[in-house]
């Protein structure tokens, strides 16, 4: 596939595995990944084509090579997440566009309310360095420390 990457990013995409119920409760395992994605906001024609309801909700749309999973509430499976501006937003539809030489996948994402926002990503490369890069090393030897002579503090205090 063929695609122009001049306004692609690397985005972080947290990708669900399957749901599992532990203790009476859904959970899934996630990874976090990167993916070049081009994220645009909704246009207000688009915005205008929504269903009444879902049209106050903060939604984006992007463009990239790769295919995302979209939420399915019937069958349980989660839409992937993507981190952008700090917030993440989950996928509700991802299409394949093949009407051009540059095939490519057109997907939507809504806002997750902030109640409901998962953990920030968690990315390898954030890993904070070890400790002996991030400090300077020590001289081997002290530097000397000019000290005032104690005699004259003395003088001063005696004529005051």
């Amino acid at each position: 596939m063929a695609t122009i990457g001049l306004f692609k990013k690397p985005r972080i995409i947290r990708k669900y595995g399957k749901q599992e119920i532990r203790n009476g409760l859904a959970a899934s395992s996630f990874s976090d990944t990167t993916l070049k994605l081009d994220v645009q906001m909704l246009r207000p024609d688009e915005l205008m084509s929504l269903p009444e309801g879902e049209r106050t909700m903060k939604r984006v749309k992007t463009y990239g090579v790769g295919k995302l999973t979209a939420a399915d509430e019937f069958n349980g499976v989660r839409g992937d997440m993507l981190w952008y501006r700090d917030q993440w937003y989950e996928c509700v539809s991802s299409v394949l566009l093949e009407n051009t030489i540059l095939k490519h996948y057109r997907s939507e994402f809504v806002l997750v309310p902030f109640s409901k926002q998962p953990i920030p990503p968690i990315m390898q490369e954030e890993k904070s360095p070890e400790p002996e890069e991030t400090l300077p090393e020590e001289p081997d030897e002290e530097l000397p420390v000019e000290e005032e002579p104690e005699d004259e503090h003395e003088s001063q205090d005696s004529e005051g």
